[in-house]
């Protein structure tokens, strides 16, 4: 008996009934609970067991919500960048020209450009793939910074890029296409679409021309830089007037977010045409990315309180383990609280230790996921991220602090809940009982 009083304390102690809740005696002999003693070696293993559980659930949680929060965050930037946000479909008669200046004039218009978009095939004698052709003018292109900027131009310019006559002939590529067609800055490509000119014996049915690469392209989005060819807007008109494409205009707004209200501006502007927006054309796809990310959220949270729920079986054995301890103290005047507090605190460090250290693992993780990627991919002789598959070069990660926040107080709380029914087990414990057989 006198050994297990040994493991509370060593030396003389301040009466546990003159302690005030949460004093330093229930944290101190709290903190001796937690490791092993000679009379219950399991102990300290099953607090190990229940620590690395939280720790691994929260880093987990951090690290799939920071990468899906980040795919989604990059691929809205790059969507957005790229892309208009609100979009006049014209008429057949209608000019372009006619609406620009009262679309530019409104408070939050970035840029109302005219735009042709419509698909083409795209040949060398390398071989060929199917292409998107943006028709756009040289003023409106340079001002896509997503594009432009130094760092997105492997090869060429943007300064000779609609000069000439009808737009010239100079066309902007993806790098990713210019490497599957085998061509570079200067070279040639045929472009082929459907409908052609009228002859004496009947229309063509196709019209085919060979454009030169003006310029070539990379924003990391295998999506664009594998498909996407900017060419000169009156030379689309051209290319595409026997096919039928259909002109429209691309308005860019300063908050795409808030697009919606500037949507009754441009409606009173273009009279009447029919307007679409960027939540009609990629609004879906993200819809269901934000579906699949609160899906994975709520199981990833389960997998959290699973390991919490460890800490259940660490104090029940410490319990059995300490019973002769909890009615020594009892018999000294330590109260049913004080008994409840020093085995809640127990439970509560694990928890508390194990988010902190989940917290700081999945921050690591994130910083230097591309590092890690890299060398899991070396080991295994493997691409685990493949552009092909997932758009971006490297793994997009945004750690979020609301988010950081919310899974730590989650892991807390059930920390904290999973700490409640073995305290009050140990409170409830008879001291006469417990001390018949020591």
């Amino acid at each position: 008996m006198l050994k297990q009083n040994n493991d509370i304390a060593s030396g003389p102690v301040k009466p546990a009934s003159a302690t005030r809740p949460f004093s330093f005696f229930e944290w101190m002999v709290a903190r001796r609970y937690l490791g092993a003693t000679r009379s219950g070696k399991g102990v300290s293993l099953i607090s190990i067991i229940a620590f690395l559980g939280i720790m691994l659930a929260v880093a987990v949680l951090i690290i799939v919500m920071s990468v899906m929060q980040g795919f989604r965050a990059k691929l809205l930037e790059q969507m957005l960048g790229l892309n208009g946000h609100i979009f006049v479909q014209l008429q057949e008669d209608d000019n372009p020209d006619a609406f620009l200046p009262g679309l530019d004039s409104i408070n939050g218009v970035v840029n109302a450009a005219p735009l042709i978009q419509a698909p083409a095939y795209a040949t060398t004698p390398r071989g060929g793939e199917v292409a998107l052709i943006r028709g756009m003018r040289q003023q409106d292109l340079i001002r896509i910074e997503e594009l432009t900027k130094p760092e997105n131009v492997i090869a060429g310019s943007f300064e000779s890029f609609g000069a000439g006559r009808n737009g010239g002939n100079q066309i902007v590529i993806g790098v990713r296409l210019a490497n599957a067609l085998g061509v570079g800055a200067g070279d040639g490509v045929n472009l082929t679409t459907n409908g052609g000119r009228e002859t004496a014996l009947g229309r063509i049915p196709v019209t085919t021309k060979t454009y030169i690469v003006g310029a070539i392209f990379e924003v990391d989005n295998s999506q664009y830089d594998s498909s996407i060819v900017f060419m000169p807007y009156d030379q689309a008109k051209r290319f595409f007037a026997a096919s039928g494409a259909p002109e429209q205009i691309e308005v860019r707004v300063a908050d795409p977010d808030r697009f919606a209200d500037l949507v009754p501006s441009v409606a009173e502007v273009v009279e009447g045409r029919r307007l679409t927006d960027w939540t009609r054309v990629i609004g879906p796809y993200f819809d269901a990315l934000e579906i699949e990310r609160n899906v994975m959220r709520l199981i990833l949270m389960l997998i959290v309180a699973v390991a919490a729920l460890n800490i259940i079986t660490g104090l029940v054995m410490l319990v059995k383990d300490k019973t002769g301890d909890i009615a020594i103290l009892r018999t000294m005047g330590a109260t049913q609280g004080a008994i409840m507090r020093i085995f809640f605190l127990s439970g509560a460090l694990i928890g508390v230790l194990g988010t902190v250290a989940g917290v700081v693992l999945g921050a690591l993780f994130v910083t230097y996921i591309d590092g890690i990627e890299a060398v899991l991919s070396q080991l295994t002789g493997r691409d685990l991220f493949n552009a092909e598959i997932y758009f971006f070069q490297n793994i997009p990660a945004e750690m979020q602090l609301r988010e950081v926040f919310t899974i730590a107080g989650w892991a807390l709380f059930m920390s904290f809940v999973s700490t409640i029914y073995p305290a009050w087990r140990a409170a409830r414990l008879d001291p006469v009982e417990a001390l018949r057989y020591e």
